[in-house]
């Protein structure tokens, strides 16, 4: 029950966070965020449509390189550890845990990782 609670909690807050026209249909978000054209946006439709699922790995993996593309090469050393310490963290914060909603929440983490560093060290840098 608790579990169920907090992945509507999840679910909800991840789905008001724009306004996007998000479907059912896997591909269709995958082309959406392949489509947008910058991180911020396709960081935008990535957070407003999750699925709360494993669905949203590969999307969450895709907006986080379309960031990358644009700061990690920039990044000093020890920038660039912090982040990569940071993406790993993501991964290790959910690992024991059971379910899909945290497989979306290791992504989540991940994409808003690399969103966060695009803001800093990328956006119209």
């Amino acid at each position: 029950m608790r579990r169920s609670a907090f992945a509507l909690i999840f679910i909800l807050l991840a789905t008001s966070a724009g306004a996007v026209d998000c479907s059912m249909d896997l591909e269709a978000e995958e082309a959406k965020v392949r489509a947008a054209r910058t991180c911020g946006e396709a960081h935008k439709i990535f957070v407003s449509c999750l699925w709360g699922s494993t669905a949203d790995i590969q999307r969450g993996a895709m907006v986080t390189a379309k960031c990358e593309a644009v700061f990690l090469s920039a990044l000093p050393t020890a920038q660039a550890n912090a982040y990569r310490r940071k993406i790993e963290a993501c991964g290790k914060k959910y690992a024991r845990k059971d379910g899909t909603m945290y497989r979306s929440m290791a992504a989540t983490c991940a994409a808003d990782a690399a969103h966060a560093n695009w803001l800093k060290f990328g956006a119209g840098n």
